[in-house]
């Protein structure tokens, strides 16, 4: 008896190996899951009706874009990317029905496109937008139930591809049933739930608890579980570290910064210790993003259209237009600083806004902002704006905000620390020279700017703190003083090398690399 119900075992596991392989997607290619919140745009070899699935909230939908672009024409990958599914975007692209937009995730599925019908993300018009009533947490659970109780199984991916906070138990969950991950963190940031929000979600986190990070760490945690179901929470973006194979920042200089413990006040204990032993494990790695490949002076839509040869006209045309635009006075003469980012203490505005009657009122310059943010911030524009006629402020504005990359003379980018940074990388391809901290991103890609030597593309500084801004600005200033043939010659240099330098297909081959690493592990370890 005891016998037959040993091979009666061993059939229903032989039945189940069987089936189970029949039923999910094969391919003679390696298998890659990339799970993003968003995406600027999907090619167009992945069927016609991509293009309506498109969602932005920051650089994370232009690198995704491009990977995705990249491993589409590469070929050599079957590619599977997994998107919330946007009903109020898509509504907003094409006047569809929601029956047929439950079938365009059907017809979707088929091209690899793989969107999560939840309504989390049905009333949304920006991924990360907070006033609806499903928050972020909600969300990011319903989006990474789709991923780890279906998709994992069903596409039995070779590299599955997480991207920040929101798909941080993706890599415990992979890991678990034997696949390998990589993490990309593009900000530093986490959430934390308990177990028992996690399961409540649908998600069942007891069957990859090894390799979830948490607040506290239980003794004999599978046995204890039920004294900490209810309490130890789970920290998202640290489990996501200590879980993935593979884990990697923007830039080398942040992750050399987060190495070091540069960032104590923003940077977790559990996430600094996670991120410490994967860099001294040999498994952490910086890779520079990049501007999408449409941000430029040539062929961006609202401004006066130019190249490098064409610059010094077409640039003071787009000038004259954004002064009028943003009611400074139109003087093609003054040197014009841009605010690019949003207004947060990360990003330093307050070190300008702060200062600005002491220090910064006494130089000849203009100065616009066009930004959202911190509301006491935006007060206390809204007051300087009336107080001095160089400075303007307006909420973001896209179209406005591309003129002003177009139209300025110089970016403002103070920041207290800067994972990567797009916009210091766009404005160079408009002739427009960044004054930036040395901080993470911006050290990787913007060097002091010597005219004799012919090198550098902008104007730094160490401290984050008046002294270090204003010298910033003096040094843009004795630049902008130059003979005009002399700055348009640099200008025109640097706009070449940055195009060369700065663009998301190298971006892409530096994924690429870590995905063919993984990929040959698990071969060999077969």
């Amino acid at each position: 008896m005891k016998r037959e119900t040993i091979n009666t075992d061993e059939r229903i596991h032989k039945d189940i190996s069987t089936e189970y392989k029949k039923m999910v997607t094969l391919s003679d290619r390696p298998k890659i899951l990339i799970c993003t919140p968003e995406v600027t745009a999907l090619p167009e070899g992945m069927g016609n009706a991509a293009n309506l699935v498109s969602a932005k909230g920051g650089g994370l939908g232009d690198i995704s874009a491009s990977l995705i672009r990249n491993l589409n024409e590469n070929k050599n990958y079957d590619l599977h990317v997994v998107l919330p599914k946007y009903d109020s975007k898509i509504k907003h692209v094409a006047a569809i029905t929601n029956q047929e937009i439950d079938r365009l995730a059907v017809v979707l599925s088929g091209k690899g496109i793989h969107l999560v019908n939840d309504s989390a993300f049905s009333y949304l018009s920006n991924p990360y937008d907070e006033g609806t009533i499903h928050s972020p947490v909600r969300r990011s659970l319903a989006y990474q139930r789709h991923v780890i109780n279906l998709l994992l199984d069903y596409l039995q991916p070779d590299i599955v591809h997480c991207n920040d906070w929101m798909t941080g138990l993706i890599p415990s969950a992979a890991r678990s049933k034997g696949i390998k991950s990589l993490f990309t963190l593009h900000n530093i940031f986490t959430e934390k739930q308990t177990m028992r929000n996690i399961e409540l979600s649908g998600i069942r986190p007891m069957d990859f608890m090894n390799w979830l990070y948490f607040e506290e760490f239980p003794d004999n945690s599978r046995e204890n579980w039920e004294s900490t179901f209810k309490t130890n929470k789970v920290d998202f973006t640290a489990s996501a570290v200590f879980a993935a194979d593979e884990f990697n920042t923007v830039s080398e200089s942040f992750l050399e910064e987060l190495y070091n413990n540069d960032f104590p006040d923003i940077v977790s204990k559990p996430l600094y210790e996670v991120i410490k032993r994967k860099y001294e494990d040999g498994r952490a790695s910086g890779i520079l993003n990049a501007p999408n490949d449409t941000v430029s002076p040539k062929v961006l839509p609202g401004i006066i259209n130019f190249n490098k040869h064409t610059l010094k006209e077409n640039k003071a045309l787009n000038k004259k237009i954004f002064q009028s635009k943003m009611k400074l006075p139109v003087n093609p003469d003054i040197p014009l600083f841009f605010w690019p980012n949003r207004l947060y203490y990360q990003k330093g505005p307050d070190i300008l806004v702060d200062n600005y009657k002491e220090v910064f009122s006494k130089y000849k310059l203009q100065i616009a902002f066009i930004a959202n943010g911190d509301s006491k911030i935006e007060e206390k524009l809204k007051k300087l704006g009336t107080k001095y006629s160089n400075l303007a402020f307006v909420n973001f504005n896209e179209e406005l905000s591309n003129l002003g990359k177009a139209a300025a003379d110089f970016i403002l980018m103070p920041s207290r620390y800067e994972p990567c940074g797009l916009p210091q990388m766009e404005a160079l391809r408009f002739g427009t020279l960044p004054v930036v901290r040395s901080t993470g991103g911006l050290k990787d890609t913007i060097f002091q700017l010597d005219v004799e030597k012919h090198t550098g593309n902008g104007f730094t500084f160490k401290i984050a703190d008046r002294a270090g801004l204003e010298y910033g600005i003096k040094e843009a200033l004795k630049f902008y003083k130059l003979p005009e043939t002399t700055r348009i010659k640099q200008l025109q240099r640097i706009m070449s090398e940055s195009k060369r330098k700065f663009n998301l297909k190298h971006t892409a081959e530096k994924y690429i690399k870590i995905y063919d690493k993984l990929i040959k592990e698990s071969k060999d370890n077969k």
